[in-house]
């Protein structure tokens, strides 16, 4: 006897359905009715009523048909860029980034406020929000125009329930429910991820990982962590930790990392051991340039510094950069042995310098990994993947998940729509009947 399928059965295939129509937008949009039906091999019938409801909510728009040398091309459909907007917040070490981002990926805006790394809790939370809605109302987006935030937060951060549980350089800054704080506050979705992770989901939608399946970002600068893609999904472990690269053993008679265990790679193969060694080697070396490079002055020698004498051709700074290409390049070996990935991207402010490190990297990965799975190590071309991460975040969820269809069937039935959003929708009616 055939069953008969549920209302319930019904309705999530529905959502099934819309969803790879969207996908299929916003990887390929802007795109004809045919050649989604192309790609998602669903019936006519079904991309014809999903498309239709699709646009009475909302969701995506009609671009005009346009006449051609060889005919008229067919209408096509692009996702509504004037409605689901996405926030992205970092916390760094002495700033709070933003990135205001259409639902396309495309960013629209972006902010940078200093914060106070010694501040309490609640002096950091308010940074966090204002900075928040500082960028929301320049631009005039409403609730009902933002589809959510993400947050891309240091330290040890539960993704599940988005809580801030410490933060390395923000002493104060512990056990902070951010996704609850956020939701209260601007009444949509809050994600919260390491910002680790949050760079690697920048690289997969954004960067070299785009259409990769299985890759993994380093990020190197005063400290060191691993993002894991793997089968196109950010792998973030059984309690959220997955990825303290930096933590792992080099040498267990090595230096003392802030951790509390020794040879940690990050006290080896970082921007502060860079800084450290370089310190440490000056006494015999004074007719090094790394000093002039710094003023100078002794504190304020950096990775960076280190790096200005080197490219002047200092033969003790280069020195300090190869050894530490070549540690890095034992833990890289590591890493692929362990996960196999398809490759290897770099990210962070030492990556910048990677001429002076990549050749010692790579003869260390051709000497350490296993024969058949030496890969490709490449260097990030994004600028502040972190905070693009954490907005992409934002689209990544609500797009597998159906929150973009659910919120738009409840802004339908939740009254009319303020000044800017009025505003917003007849601009989108215009395109669609240009």
């Amino acid at each position: 006897m055939e069953k008969t399928m549920s209302i319930s059965d019904h309705a999530s295939m529905k959502l099934k359905n819309q969803l790879a129509i969207l996908r299929s937008i916003r990887e390929e949009g802007p795109i004809s009715r045919v050649d989604i039906k192309e790609r998602t091999r669903l019936s006519w019938g079904t991309v014809t009523m999903s498309t239709k409801e699709l646009l009475d909510r909302g969701i995506i728009t009609e671009i005009g048909s346009v006449t051609t040398g060889v005919g008229r091309r067919p209408v096509e459909l692009d996702l509504n860029r004037s409605a689901n907007f996405v926030l992205g917040l970092q916390l760094g070490s002495r700033l709070v980034r933003a990135v205001l981002m259409d639902v396309k990926g495309t960013v629209v805006d972006e902010l940078e406020v200093p914060v106070d790394a010694r501040g309490t809790s609640r002096e950091i939370l308010a940074c966090l929000l204002d900075t928040g809605r500082r960028i929301l109302q320049k631009h005039s987006i409403s609730r009902t125009l933002l589809a959510g935030v993400g947050i891309a937060a240091p330290g040890a951060v539960d993704f599940s329930t988005g809580v801030c549980l410490y933060a390395p350089h923000h002493p104060h800054l512990k056990d902070v429910p951010l996704k609850r704080k956020f939701e209260r506050a601007f009444g949509v979705p809050c994600f919260v991820d390491h910002d680790f992770n949050c760079f690697v989901l920048s690289e997969l939608l954004f960067g070299y990982g785009k259409g990769v399946d299985s890759f993994i970002c380093v990020l190197v600068g005063n400290g060191m962590a691993a993002g894991i893609v793997l089968h196109g999904e950010v792998y973030r472990g059984a309690d959220s930790f997955a990825g303290e690269f930096g933590h792992t053993c080099i040498d267990q008679d090595g230096p003392l990392c802030a951790c509390g265990n020794r040879g940690c790679l990050e006290t080896l193969a970082s921007g502060s051991s860079i800084a450290a060694s370089a310190l440490r080697e000056l006494p015999s070396n004074p007719d090094s340039a790394i000093l002039a490079a710094a003023r100078g002055d002794h504190n304020k020698i950096t990775a960076e510094t280190v790096a200005i004498a080197a490219r002047q051709g200092d033969r003790l700074a280069r020195e300090i950069y190869a050894r530490m290409g070549a540690v890095l390049g034992v833990g890289i070996s590591n890493l692929i042995n362990t996960f196999n990935p398809r490759c290897i991207i770099l990210g962070g402010r030492v990556s910048k310098a990677s001429e002076l490190f990549l050749p010692s990297c790579m003869e260390s990965v051709r000497k350490r990994a296993w024969y058949a799975s030496t890969k490709d190590v490449k260097v990030s071309r994004l600028e502040r993947g972190e905070v693009l991460g954490a907005a992409a975040l934002v689209l990544q969820q609500i797009f597998s998940t159906g929150q973009i269809v659910r919120r738009a069937e409840g802004n339908r039935h939740g009254g009319r729509a303020g000044g800017p959003q009025r505003a917003l929708q007849k601009r989108a009616t215009s395109q669609k009947r240009s």
